[in-house]
């Protein structure tokens, strides 16, 4: 399992005010029909916010491997962003499926830039799982997937 968190954090955020998900209960829903063998969260900090590395402890505690990379600000943007994140979850995905090291991938996002990674990891004979909000659910991602999960259909399951 590969969960983009700023995906499903700005999914959150556009679904509905104040939604929360509950990463743990979100892994159990959709992993009930298959074995997991692990579930990967990538995001992009800020080295000076203690409730975001409180928040990565706490999915660490709970089984998750979480990959991070430090917001940038250039000089000539107003606030940080995230650089390097999708290239990180995409590099991992092919070479998880390239070494053999699963059947089914989920992947907890409805991002674009999974595109020619998902393509790549099919080709490997892989099946793929999409799980993401409707509201940042690409139709073009969607196509490449054998399985599309709604996050809206199971909100309530999943919810913090």
């Amino acid at each position: 399992m590969f969960i983009d968190g700023a995906n499903i954090f700005h999914g959150c955020r556009n679904f509905r005010a104040g939604y929360k998900i509950d990463y743990v209960k979100l892994r159990n829903e959709l992993i009930k029909d298959y074995d997991l063998i692990r579930a990967y969260y990538y995001e992009g900090i800020d080295p000076t916010d203690k409730s975001q590395r409180s928040f990565h402890k706490a999915l660490r505690m709970q089984g998750f491997h979480v990959e991070t990379r430090p917001l940038v600000k250039r000089d000539w943007e107003q606030k940080l962003k995230e650089k390097g994140v999708d290239v990180m979850l995409a590099t991992e995905l092919l070479t998880h499926a390239f070494k053999d090291n699963f059947d089914v991938a989920i992947i907890v996002s409805g991002d674009q830039d999974y595109i020619v990674a998902l393509r790549e990891v099919k080709r490997e004979g892989k099946q793929i799982v999409l799980a993401c909000f409707k509201n940042s659910f690409s139709n073009v991602i969607q196509e490449i997937a054998d399985e599309s999960i709604l996050i809206d259909d199971i909100a309530d399951k999943v919810e913090r």
